[in-house]
């Protein structure tokens, strides 16, 4: 895999992994991960039979400065700067793979730019946020409470960010996610009937912030999606339940008339 980097404007530049043949798989990460650090399973999976494009998302990791922000808005900007991406270095149409943050912004990509998106498989995801999930995150605050429980998590996001990184990560998505919670909650779900290419979405069992009930509504919104609980899983199945996520994006690809 080759480290690229690719302008897209406003004087943010993203960095990407881009290797392998084939058709294109692009990989969009979570909150205060990276390509490399939520992706790693599927791209050592994938990329002998197809070309891999795997981005950091502005301000996180590879892709600095400029550090990291979350305005309201911050789903629609991301999915904006992935669809320029793959505009400027050629790439369309593509399978999109996204967990967590990265699964609202490929819904929020194969609803805007449905001449980009052949398929999409996203984990993680809901399409809203929620009372539940709000009341979830507000719970990481204040920084200064955190004990033992989350001292793994301290150290995942300086090592990939920076420690200048690790209060206003934290404290910014948490301030968006009461925004979007304050204007109705949307997420991807209010444009989730605007996407025409083949989705399979899919939730551990055990979520927390995810509730089954707003991950029914997202999928039955979809016009074409399957979706499934997946058994004795937390939020990042690529961890708790690795060959699932394998076999349900596999079945994906086969489907796909290349």
């Amino acid at each position: 895999m080759e480290r690229k980097s690719q302008p897209i404007g406003d004087g943010v530049a993203l960095s990407y992994l881009d290797g392998g043949e084939g058709p294109v798989l692009l990989l969009i990460h979570g909150f205060t991960g990276t390509a490399t650090t939520d992706m790693g399973l599927l791209i050592d999976e994938f990329q002998g039979n197809y070309r891999i494009i795997a981005p950091d998302l502005r301000g996180y990791g590879a892709s600095r400065p400029p550090n990291r922000d979350f305005p309201p808005d911050f789903y629609q900007r991301d999915a904006a700067d992935v669809a320029t991406l793959l505009d400027q270095i050629g790439c369309r149409p593509v399978i999109v793979l996204g967990f967590s943050d990265g699964a609202e912004v490929s819904l929020l990509l194969a609803a805007a730019r449905p001449d980009l998106v052949r398929g999409v498989c996203s984990w993680g995801v809901c399409g809203v946020i929620s009372d539940e999930e709000l009341g979830a995150v507000k719970g990481w605050l204040p920084i200064s409470n955190w004990g033992p429980e989350r001292e793994a998590w301290r150290q995942r996001i300086i090592e990939r960010h920076g420690e200048e990184q690790l209060a206003s990560m934290v404290e910014g998505w948490v301030s968006a996610a009461q925004a979007i919670h304050a204007a109705g909650g949307n997420i991807s779900l209010a444009t989730a009937d605007q996407i025409e290419c083949p989705v399979i979405l899919l939730n551990g069992d055990g979520e927390v912030g995810n509730t089954p009930e707003d991950f029914r509504r997202l999928a039955e919104r979809i016009p074409n999606c399957r979706y499934e609980f997946v058994s004795h899983c937390g939020h990042a199945i690529q961890d708790d339940q690795p060959e699932i996520l394998l076999d349900r994006i596999r079945q994906l690809l086969n489907a796909e008339p290349y």
